[in-house]
């Protein structure tokens, strides 16, 4: 089951949110899963920028990279841009999808091997980027990370690890 919890951050005057899931796959799995297939599992639709007209998601793999959705019409929008590739251990991205890059929080995944897998938790923060936004975006993120990472994310992982047959 999801755990969203506040954590501390002293240069912030809102706690970053913090949502966690195990998954039943390796480090590496789990990252790629996160990462490589980040358009499988995303849904478009409803927590994106295009909405209905979102074709794709993808990370550029490497820092310096970004996180990119494309629309049906080709239209590229950046979500953020990568400051740690770290495949099986960490990424942590900028994040202003519809947004200008100045208004940017971060996010940070990270990914730890537990008997049976991987407890993979994410870390957003960076809220004050927001001005008087921050208090009510970080609390719509609460129940959007729930349903994003954790049920999506978490759910595919737990389809993808499982054996064929």
């Amino acid at each position: 089951m999801p755990v969203a919890r506040a954590a501390a951050d002293p240069s912030s005057t809102l706690a970053p949110l913090v949502v966690e899931v195990t998954v039943p796959a390796p480090p590496g799995r789990a990252f790629d899963y996160f990462t490589r297939d980040i358009a499988r599992w995303w849904p478009l639709g409803t927590h994106s920028v295009g909405r209905h007209d979102a074709a794709s998601v993808a990370f550029e793999g490497r820092v310096g990279g970004r996180l990119v959705e494309t629309t049906r019409d080709g239209t590229r929008c950046t979500w953020g841009s990568v400051e740690a590739w770290e495949p099986g251990k960490r990424v942590r991205f900028s994040w202003h999808p519809g947004r200008d890059a100045a208004t940017a929080q971060w996010v940070e995944v990270t990914f730890v091997a537990v008997p049976g897998g991987t407890r993979v938790r994410l870390t957003h923060g960076g809220w004050d980027a927001l001005d008087e936004q921050a208090a009510s975006t970080r609390a719509n993120y609460v129940g959007g990370w729930a349903l994003v990472f954790s049920e999506r994310y978490g759910g595919y992982c737990s389809r993808e690890a499982r054996p064929a047959g």
